[in-house]
Parts: structure tokens; sequence; C-alpha cells
């Protein structure tokens, strides 16, 4: 009845194998002159000491300090992958390109120049080139058959606070991946905390492979995804940027299509926002390609360089219309471009008679609507006029949708629940489910924790989710209202979510259409937990 938890932190239980491409030795030549550059190191074939996998580190490791336009110096270590070529994370670019790039070199103390060959946001990296080339040492990459679940490894990198001093390290143990659906990267989890370290740091086994590069979420993105996209970024592709917060949707009825990715943000001054685009548009075309994923829209981009036209299709819903525009933003750059109207579609809504239906649960037929029975998580039952859930594992959650109801569009749910101490009730509305069995929902929820009240509300879309309304105090109502009345309501793509009658958020969001009403119930730490819902009245649109 009740589904065991899957929070995103604990996504990393997974096991991944990590195939790595093994760099091979190369030989230049001109007229009379021919140079041979050092043969690439290979993994050891025997197990090291976590000093001798420093040692051999050491001189292929350095600091890498991007002078950000508007944020100011952001550093990150840097691995030497190729002759003169540094791969590094990718620098935050929401206010431009970085001013300046410059490296500090294994045992130097002065910083020397760089070039910054190319930014992939999509896939996290960067290139450096150091100027005038010089030929550091340079890191082995790791074998599929080194990466395992529980195999000890080294984080080795430079210290977050002191960027000036010689590398650090920490062992660790690798406890699995999880896979970044919207950009389709697994990333690798270890078991110690991070937060030491510059983004970029190395994750290395003992046989001084590189296995993967510290990513802003902690986790490490494997070494044969970076350097994949490095040997394009190396060209001089520059920014491959457009300066937008995209993701899926399922909201057909809205826009037409369930295709593309809608418009979340737009970097000022970007090149997406001085060609016109703005948060709410739908993305559906790019280059000529119907778009389907953000994976995609990376492919793509990788076909480009900096300073390229980029032509793009969206569509924007106003009122009753249903507007297709055409954009060409330049890819890294700013050009003020404005968009070319294709046409205007009419947008009629269907007219459709509202379901609605309450539950007192106090007839004997409502047993039918609802789930119960036992699980090793919890038990769902109707007794003494109330839909009684009771938790028994800590941190344990579930969702209990009425089983006589369809799927809809605008919806409006209520319930009265009584609601203990380290529990959280709340209401879904437009809940469905991936193929993959991940879900899409809206969710707004009150918790009692430490004799207060707090809401909160976030979403889900294909098991991706986003904070909404950050846990908020309800400072205007009494924490010791029992039973405590909740509202939310989807109607278009407007939010409202009321808790004893006062509103809590009124939200904005295209990204759900249609889907399930469901009650929520979570437990913090203490269990058994028992929430009782006294009532629940639901009015939707029949899909």
């Amino acid at each position: 009845m009740v589904p065991p938890r899957t929070r995103y932190r604990n996504a990393a239980l997974k096991i991944v194998f990590i195939s790595l491409t093994l760099l091979l030795t190369s030989c230049g030549s001109v007229p009379f002159l021919t140079k041979t550059t050092p043969p690439v190191p290979r993994p050891s074939e025997r197990e090291l000491s976590w000093s001798e996998v420093e040692a051999r580190l050491a001189p292929a490791t350095a600091l890498i300090r991007f002078e950000l336009p508007q944020a100011g110096p952001f550093l990150a270590t840097g691995v030497a992958y190729a002759p003169g070529l540094l791969l590094t994370i990718a620098p935050p670019l929401e206010g431009g390109a970085p001013q300046s790039v410059q490296v500090l070199l294994p045992g130097s103390s002065e910083p020397r120049p760089a070039e910054l060959r190319g930014v992939s946001p999509c896939d996290g990296i960067a290139v450096v080139a150091l100027q005038p080339t010089t030929d550091l040492s340079l890191a082995p990459l790791g074998s599929a058959s080194e990466t395992d679940i529980g195999i000890d490894v080294l984080v080795y990198g430079h210290s977050a606070s002191d960027s000036d001093g010689a590398p650090v390290s920490a062992p660790a143990v690798i406890a699995g991946v999880t896979t970044d659906t919207r950009r389709a990267i697994e990333e690798i989890g270890v078991t110690i905390d991070l937060s030491g370290f510059t983004e970029g740091s190395l994750l290395v086994n003992r046989h001084a492979a590189v296995l993967g590069l510290l990513l802003p979420t902690g986790l490490f993105l494997p070494a044969e995804r970076a350097r994949a996209a490095a040997d394009v970024l190396a060209e001089g592709r520059g920014l491959l940027w457009l300066g937008l917060g995209l993701s899926p949707h399922r909201n057909p009825q809205r826009f037409g299509t369930d295709k593309g990715l809608v418009v979340l943000r737009v970097t000022p001054n970007g090149p997406a926002a001085s060609a016109g685009i703005e948060p709410g548009m739908l993305l559906t075309h790019v280059d000529g390609t119907e778009l389907e994923s953000f994976a995609q829209l990376c492919g793509i981009l990788r076909q480009h360089r900096q300073g390229d036209e980029l032509p793009i299709e969206l569509r924007r819903v106003t009122g009753q219309e249903l507007i297709v525009t055409q954009a060409r933003p330049r890819i890294g750059e700013s050009a003020h471009v404005p968009l070319t109207e294709l046409r205007r579609d009419p947008r009629p809504r269907p007219v459709r008679t509202p379901v609605t239906t309450t539950w007192t649960f106090d007839r004997p037929e409502e047993a039918a609507d609802w789930p119960t029975g036992s699980s090793q998580t919890g038990t769902g039952e109707l007794r003494d006029g109330s839909y009684v859930i009771t938790l028994n594992q800590p941190n344990a959650f579930g969702i209990f949708p009425p089983l006589s109801l369809g799927a809809g569009t605008d919806q409006r749910i209520i319930a009265r629940v009584s609601l203990p101490e380290n529990a959280g009730a709340g209401m879904i509305v437009r809940s469905s489910q991936e193929p993959n069995g991940s879900r899409n929902l809206y969710l707004c929820a009150v918790i009692r924790a430490g004799g207060q009240l707090l809401a909160t509300c976030s979403l889900a879309v294909a098991g991706q989710s986003a904070v909404l309304l950050p846990a908020t105090p309800l400072a205007a109502i009494d924490p010791a209202t029992d039973p405590l009345e909740l509202e939310l309501a989807a109607q278009d793509t407007q939010l409202l979510f009321r808790v004893a009658g006062e509103t809590v958020a009124e939200l904005d969001d295209p990204l759900l259409g249609y889907g399930q009403v469901a009650l929520w119930v979570e437990s913090f730490d203490t269990v058994p937990v028992t929430v009782r819902f006294h009532e629940v009245h639901v009015e939707l649109l029949p899909q």
C-alpha cells in the first residue's frame, strides 16, 4: 500500500560500470624536425598506496582560476589529459563569459595565463589550454573493470579554503551512481563529505586511474563522459551556451504537443534573452530538429561553435491563442534580433462537466474508494469516521489516491486532517506516472515539527523534483489547531494552497496539465505516526 521511500539522496545506491577511453600516443612533425610527445601513462598494473597514487597525480594536477564578470573568481581543480590541455568543471556563465583564465601549475607559486578553449554547461566541463603550451605529465584514465561499488577510492584536488596550497586528498568508498535524467548523465557518489574540495577535484582508484571529476552537486562526472565532450571543445568551440533554464513538461493541453522543453529561466543579457526568449515559452525545434530532450539539445549544440546563429522555434500561449514564433540566438553571445511570428492558432478549451465528490469516511461503500490494508511500511484503514494512515518506519511516506476517480485537468482538493508531531500531510494534484515508474506531480503539504507548523510545495517531472515553496513557518495559524483544513487547487497554470483558510502560496507553473488527485502522508524520524483524514472533497474537470 505504502511505496518504499525513494528520496533523491538515496538514489546513489545503484551501481554502474564506467568505461573510460585510454589516451593514445601521437606524434607531430614539420619538415626536418620530428617531435614525439611523451607516452600517456597507463594505470598501474598493481595496487598502489595512496601516497604513491598522489605522487603520480601531482604533476598532472593544477588549480584553474576563472575570473567571472559579476561573481568574481571561480576556482577549480584541473587535470592534464592531453598535451597542453587541462580538463575541468564548467564555470558558472550566468553573468557572461570568464574575463580571464589563469592556471597555477604544480610546484609553482605564480599563476600563468591560459586560453579557454570551450565550455559546455550541458556536459558540465571546460577545456583550458596553457599559454605557451607546457608539457605537463598526463593523468591516466581508468577502464570499466576498475570501477565497482564499494571499492576504495581517493578524492584528490585543491582545497576550497586554501587555494594557494598544495592539493589535498581524502580516502573514500564508491557508494554507487545516480542518473541525471535531464542531461542523461550518470554521476558517481562516494561516502564522505566533499565540501572542503574545489569543484573539478579528481576521483581516483588504487591504480592511479582517474574515474571522475567533482561536480557542484557533490557527485562525480565519469571521466569517460568528460573526455568525450572535451575532445569536441578542444577544437576551440568556445561557449556552447544559450542562457536558458529548461524542463520537460506534461502539459500537451496547453502547448498542443507533448514534445519540447519549457523555458523556466532566461539569463539576463544572455544569448536567449537578447533574442527575445522569455520564461513560459515552449522550445519545440532547434536547428530544424523537433526537440524531445535536453540531452538532444546538448548534442545539437556540440555540432556548433560560439557565435553561430541557431534557428529555433517556440510556442507561447496567450489567452485563447497559441502563437508560434522563430528566434535566432547567437550561441554564447548576445545579439539583439527580434522574434519572428510564424502563425497564430486558436486554443479553444473544451467544455466539460466538473466531477464533484465528497468522502466523510462513515459510509461502508467508501471503503472501495481508498487504498487500505497493510504493508511493511504501514497501514491504511477506514474507521471511526476517518481515513486512518499509520506509518511504521521512520522517514517513510505514502501517496493515497481516491481509486474511483480518473485523471483530470483543473482540480481542487480540500481535506480536514489531524496531524501529530513529527509528521506531514498534504495533497497532490495532476499526478501521473511515466513508463519507467517515475512520477509527475504537484505536492503541497503541512509539517508539524518542534511545536510549529510549516508549509511547503514541490514539483516532480519524470522523477526530477524541484522546490516551488521552501519550508515556511505558518506564523498566522495556531499550531494547536486540530483538525487542520488544507486546500490545493490547480487551474490552468495557477496553483493555490490554503491552510486553515489562510493563503500560503499562489504559484504559476506550466509544466503539468493533467493527472490524478491524491493524499500525502510522511513521517519524520518518529514511529509509529498516525494521521487521520476526517473529510475529503474533490472537484475536477475530467481529462
